[in-house]
């Protein structure tokens, strides 16, 4: 049965290919607060998701809060404020625009705070960044999977981060392969899309 606690239309849905719900995303337009201050405008709404999500006994399942740029230089300026984010159940999404232009301090905050990459390998993108930082998940965008999985070489490519335990993510309307191809591919687990275009826009 699904949980009445979680509004659908708030969240995506992440299934993991050897069971069934294994993560909840927000959307970003969620995550907002309708207060503000001075100091920190429009601040994440983060402190509730984890009190409600916490409430739940039986509640396994991960938390992937995604942080769009603006945010995120809020926690690297204060990384205190955000000190509920330090949850083993959650996942801080980031883009590699802000990956990358924010590479050493995100390097160092990932000491105490999980990432996952919200549009992995966009055109242009420098493979270094991406291998080096300690990722725990990448996300693939349905383009950019449908493109690329028939190829001889992906899922060698996609089990280099399987081999350091980051979950492999397809994030599509729905799954275009079943949960045994995906498998085979070293994909982990595939992300419900429930609005068009990335999670997070540059």
């Amino acid at each position: 049965m699904e949980n009445s606690l979680y509004n659908p239309y708030v969240t995506e849905q992440i299934h993991h290919v050897n069971s069934n719900v294994a993560g909840i995303c927000y959307s970003v337009p969620y995550l907002h607060s309708t207060r503000s201050t001075q100091d920190n405008p429009n601040i994440l709404n983060t402190r509730n998701i984890i009190s409600l999500h916490n409430q739940l006994a039986n509640e396994a399942t991960l938390m992937i809060i995604p942080f769009e740029e603006i945010r995120l230089q809020g926690m690297i300026k204060v990384p205190q404020a955000y000190s509920h984010l330090k949850n083993s159940r959650v996942r801080l999404g980031i883009n590699y625009s802000s990956l990358k232009a924010h590479y050493a301090a995100l390097l160092e905050l990932s000491n105490d705070f999980s990432f996952w990459l919200y549009d992995f390998a966009p055109p242009g993108a420098d493979w270094r960044v991406m291998d080096s930082f300690p990722l725990s998940g990448i996300v693939l965008n349905e383009s950019f999977f449908n493109e690329n999985y028939q190829k001889f070489t992906f899922p060698f490519f996609m089990a280099s981060f399987r081999e350091r335990d980051a979950e492999v993510i397809v994030r599509s309307h729905e799954p275009r392969l079943s949960t045994e191809q995906l498998a085979a591919l070293n994909i982990t687990g595939w992300q419900q899309q429930r609005s068009e275009g990335e999670l997070l826009e540059i």
